[in-house]
């Protein structure tokens, strides 16, 4: 639903704060995928494994340090376990996704448009694993390196924003290599 996609298990289109899309804006009728496609893309992203890590040299692994001592990993949980299935290649497995998959309020530099219960500063924790592919940083791409993203945590980042502004040179770039192995 996050991407405007209907299928046969929810034919209703999302909309921003119940406002109706304007006439033309969706001219495909619902569902827009069959069941067969939903299936077939669920089964995709399903097994999808993540993104290897680079190795890190020393000066990586201080940033590593540092991504943990200045509160980024409250949120960029490191790594997650999943749960049990009836599926060996996904059962109890480490995932090291940098994320805790929770609503953090952002701050109302970032609020924009919202969906569910979510308020418009509220955004899940972006994951970062496969980071160092990305070209556009936060929801809505307007940050395009990884140190404008952060200077625009606000909100319950804020403090982490503050403290990374304050790292040392060397210590600013040494976490910018940690999150480059990503």
């Amino acid at each position: 639903m996050e991407m405007g996609i209907t299928n046969p298990g929810n034919t209703s289109e999302q909309t921003v704060g119940g406002v109706p899309l304007p006439a033309g804006v969706d001219p495909l009728p619902e569902p827009e995928i069959t069941q067969e496609q939903f299936d077939a893309a669920n089964a995709f992203v399903r097994f999808l494994a993540p993104p290897p890590r680079e190795r890190l040299d020393a000066i990586g692994a201080a940033g590593a340090r540092l991504f943990a001592k200045i509160g980024c990993a409250s949120c960029h949980v490191p790594a997650l376990l999943t749960g049990a299935n009836r599926l060996p290649a996904l059962r109890f497995k480490v995932v090291p996704a940098f994320t805790d998959l929770l609503l953090h309020d952002m701050g109302p530099d970032l609020a924009d448009i919202c969906l569910g219960q979510a308020q418009p500063s509220e955004f899940r924790t972006e994951p970062l694993m496969g980071l160092r592919f990305v070209t556009a940083f936060l929801h809505d791409g307007r940050a395009s390196t990884v140190e404008q993203a952060i200077a625009l945590h606000g909100g319950e980042g804020l403090r982490a924003r503050n403290r990374f502004v304050r790292l040392s040179t060397f210590e600013h770039a040494a976490l910018l290599r940690f999150l480059g192995s990503l």
